[in-house]
């Protein structure tokens, strides 16, 4: 007879003293002597408490400052730096390299490491204040983890970001403006549901994924990108999906079709505006349409043709009937005129041409 049984996986335990040193000695850090005072040293630090059994539990403080590290420089937390160290000394000792050279190579290895930590340090500073502060406790729940499916609370005290109690986890957002969760729809890449910002001194409106947002997907992103600056072919909001043409007001920005939702009180819908988050370009447009695509076919000007639905717009031209349109934004007579700012229409029919550059 055969019975099923339900069981789950358990984590494994935690590490007593003699399987840390076994470890080390394995990984080839520190000595004899200097292992020791290694355990010495993050007990009386309070990195870990040791429990019943000689094991070594970390504390909370422990855990954050690991993740802190991990998270701005991994290789400070890894056991390769410090084998290496060690074997460039073992190396020494035994005159078979240089001292000097040694000395000289591992200074300028930390000075650029404590560098770059301490332009970056605010990520570690972030993870603390939510660890250790009531600011984490009075965040709101706003959007799932893509990692553990559970919620992330919102902070926005400054610097605004989420925070995953679960993962223990901190992930930044744009400065200024409002965030909201975009309709629990989800990164194709992570499983991190989208948001919408909207507001800031430009009066901008985009959508991000918070994973991507601080951890870029592609290789020649930048960190704190946009999903209009998401080179995904299949996501219908990255930029492939949404472009409509080339900015003429900037040098590398690309003009996109975004959702806007302005919290101040009735707004178009829609927005066109330049992915370069350094240009001002943008306008509001379509106002009442419930559906707007762009479609990789393009207009004599250079400029992506568009899809959009009439059929709710009030102000329509004269003649225009309400149905799905398609037409260039820029050219096409009935879509220009529902760009919201009028002074923009003759200045974005010039097409994709390049502003005339300074001698």
């Amino acid at each position: 007879m055969v019975q099923l049984t339900t069981h789950e996986t358990t984590p494994p335990g935690y590490l007593t003293e003699s399987e840390l040193i076994s470890l080390m000695e394995k990984h080839g850090i520190g000595t004899d002597a200097s292992i020791p005072v290694h355990i010495e040293n993050i007990c009386s630090r309070n990195y870990v408490r040791v429990d019943s059994g000689r094991r070594l539990v970390p504390t909370k403080l422990g855990i954050v400052l690991v993740h802190g590290y991990h998270k701005i420089d991994p290789e400070l937390v890894l056991p390769t730096m410090r084998s290496a160290i060690e074997e460039q000394l073992n190396l020494i000792a035994k005159g078979q390299v240089d001292f000097e050279r040694v000395l000289s190579h591992t200074l300028e290895l930390f000075q650029k490491k404590f560098e770059y930590f301490r332009e970056n340090v605010g990520g570690m500073d972030e993870l603390f204040e939510a660890s250790f502060s009531s600011v984490a406790e009075s965040g709101r729940p706003i959007s799932r983890c893509g990692k553990c499916r559970r919620f992330m609370k919102y902070v926005a005290a400054k610097p605004h970001r989420l925070y995953c109690m679960h993962c223990d986890e901190t992930y930044s957002l744009p400065p200024g403006g409002t965030i909201k969760l975009y309709k629990e729809l989800k990164c194709p890449l992570d499983e991190f549901e989208l948001l919408l910002y909207s507001g800031g001194p430009k009066r901008q409106s985009f959508l991000l994924c918070p994973y991507c947002y601080n951890e870029p997907p592609f290789s020649g992103t930048k960190k704190f990108m946009s999903c209009s600056l998401c080179t995904h072919q299949s996501c219908s909001y990255a930029m492939p999906q949404n472009c409509v043409g080339v900015c003429s007001e900037c040098d590398n920005g690309i003009l996109v079709l975004e959702p806007h939702f302005h919290t101040g009180g009735p707004a178009p819908k829609w927005r066109i505006a330049c992915n370069n988050m350094k240009c001002k370009e943008m306008v509001d447009c379509f106002e009442g349409s419930t559906d707007v695509q762009s479609s990789k076919e393009l207009c004599d000007c250079g400029s992506n043709l568009l899809t959009v639905d009439l059929c709710k717009v009030t102000h329509l031209p004269e003649d225009s009937e309400k149905c799905v349109h398609k037409g260039c934004w820029r050219c096409d007579s009935v879509l220009s005129a529902l760009l919201v700012q009028p002074d923009l229409r003759s200045h974005w029919r010039r097409g994709r041409g390049r502003r005339p550059k300074k001698h």
